[in-house]
């Protein structure tokens, strides 16, 4: 990727950029450049590794990106703004979210669920060093923590810096209200039943909740009970065996919606993101029915 390819693929909406915008573009990211790098070194010199080049114009790159975010701008706006202006104002852009990453980190603790998961404490210890560690102002598209656990739906993979963080923390605080929406030692026998060492291996704590939840809720049946009984997955297969791909679909998103009636779960974020936990599983009961069993899917304890 070239230089001022990293600006032109990012952010914003798409505009017709001529090769002269593009080359103007390119001059005024490099202009930009050498004088990140002279801050970086402190005035000591104007060169540095390429390797702390790159990271530095990625920076850049992430801040440009916030602002056009943040403003709706489009790229084209590159050819006539002072981009310094522009860089300075993403750098603003981005300490609003790590206020609000604080935030959110905390509400991440207090939500946290008592269930014993190495993966998922340490994680969440790891992002609260992170913002000890974020050098927003040369490196703000890094995310200087270890991130092992899990979530249910994964943050995309294109998103960096505090972006990823926010939505990682976000996602997390969904989960963590929903399971907390359960007995403690029911989740646990759950659990158990699920992976025997659920305490020490990298697994989801949310999805197979969901899953019974929605099971039982397909049954009518209370859903904080979370154990599916032999007789109950007979029920199900049954009940799945003469569907097709939508009315299914249609039926796990309406018991995704009883459930959260029943928890009294109305921020739509968190209905959105079982509703999709809901879609997702229903591959693997098409799979399951082949079988004749959609044992492994909804679980007994």
């Amino acid at each position: 990727m070239s230089n001022n390819e990293l600006i032109l693929s990012s952010g914003g909406h798409s505009e017709p950029l001529t090769e002269d915008d593009e080359l103007l573009i390119q001059s005024k990211l490099w202009q930009l450049l050498a004088r990140r790098t002279e801050l970086y070194t402190m005035g000591d010199s104007s060169s540095v590794r390429i390797e702390t080049a790159q990271e530095l114009l990625q920076s850049i790159n992430f801040c440009l990106e916030i602002y056009l975010k943040q403003s709706g701008k489009t790229k084209k706006l590159f050819v006539t703004a002072d981009l310094e202006e522009l860089f300075a104002l993403g750098q603003k852009a981005i300490e609003k979210q790590i206020d609000l990453g604080k935030r959110l980190y905390n509400k991440a603790c207090l939500t946290a669920p008592k269930i014993e998961n190495i993966s998922y404490m340490d994680t969440l210890r790891s992002i609260g060093g992170c913002f000890k560690r974020y050098d927003y102002r040369f490196f703000a598209h890094l995310i200087p923590c270890e991130i092992d656990y899990q979530l249910c739906h994964a943050v995309r993979e294109s998103l960096q810096g505090i972006e990823y963080i926010n939505q990682y923390l976000g996602r997390i605080i969904i989960e963590n209200d929903f399971v907390r929406s359960f007995q403690k030692n029911r989740v646990e026998s759950l659990l158990e039943s699920y992976c025997s060492d659920y305490i020490g291996l990298l697994i989801n704590i949310y999805e197979p909740i969901a899953a019974n939840a929605v099971g039982l809720a397909l049954l009518q049946e209370d859903v904080k009970e979370l154990s599916i009984t032999a007789s109950d997955s007979e029920r199900l297969t049954r009940f799945f065996e003469p569907l097709s791909a939508t009315p299914a679909k249609i039926a796990l998103n309406e018991a995704a919606d009883r459930v959260c009636t029943e928890l009294g779960i109305s921020d739509p974020s968190s209905v959105r993101y079982l509703r999709k936990t809901t879609e997702e599983l229903y591959p693997r009961i098409e799979a399951a029915l082949g079988r004749g069993s959609l044992d492994g899917i909804f679980l007994g304890f």
